[in-house]
């Protein structure tokens, strides 16, 4: 996170004002952005659709505006596997998503589907009601594309991105868009990829990592 904000930095020449987390866990990306940035709590905006690991984040981050809800370019009533933190690893809970895991890749732990209710980035960005958002981390598990998508033009209000993202060819999620396709989007709307950091999912045969972080900034 500390390079993340330093990024900014470098590319802003100002301190950021405005926080938000999707997908976030725990919330503690959040809150170490928000100590770099020294910022007070209710600058920080975080979401998280896991019924559990939202109400504990909630009680541990109380200033927080902490939203229960996914974000998705199809909004309303979803299937998102919550998987149990009383019965695994925070590591596996991390590995909630609303896409079918790869249990090849992963591990067969077996899936706890609810519903949720996902609403779009662009919905989420009128809740909030800021004119801009500067540091962004998205962490969704495989969803990273659907996540930019539901943005639409508005993604131009973001000024930097942390993305997590997956390498092809292999799929850790049944449907997920690749790196190549993260790529070609950012591009699109104008942003600059700044470092690309790969270092989970390492392929035993290779070592080749299949997941890892893509940090872009806004040009313009």
């Amino acid at each position: 996170m500390k390079r993340f904000y330093n990024t900014y930095i470098e590319k802003f020449h100002s301190q950021p004002t405005s926080i938000l987390e999707i997908g976030s866990r725990d919330g503690n990306d959040a809150e170490e952005l928000r100590v770099h940035s020294q910022l007070e709590p209710n600058n920080v905006y975080v979401v998280e659709p896991h019924p559990q690991t939202f109400k504990d984040i909630v009680i541990k981050y109380p200033d927080f505006h902490v939203y229960q809800f996914a974000i998705s370019n199809k909004p309303g009533v979803v299937d998102f596997n919550a998987i149990p933190q009383d019965k695994y690893t925070q590591a596996q809970v991390g590995t909630s998503s609303l896409l079918h895991r790869n249990t090849q890749l992963m591990g067969n732990i077996p899936p706890t589907w609810v519903k949720v209710l996902a609403v779009t980035g662009s919905t989420l960005l009128q809740l909030i009601n800021r004119f801009e958002i500067d540091l962004i981390k998205i962490d969704v598990e495989g969803f990273t594309q659907e996540v930019l998508e539901s943005f639409r033009d508005d993604i131009r209000s973001l000024k930097a991105l942390h993305l997590e993202v997956e390498i092809f060819p292999l799929t850790l999620w049944e449907g997920q868009k690749h790196y190549d396709e993260i790529k070609r989007y950012m591009m699109w709307y104008g942003f600059e990829e700044k470092y690309y950091d790969g270092k989970y999912w390492p392929l035993m045969n290779t070592g080749e990592n299949l997941q890892g972080d893509s940090i872009w900034v806004r040009n313009g």
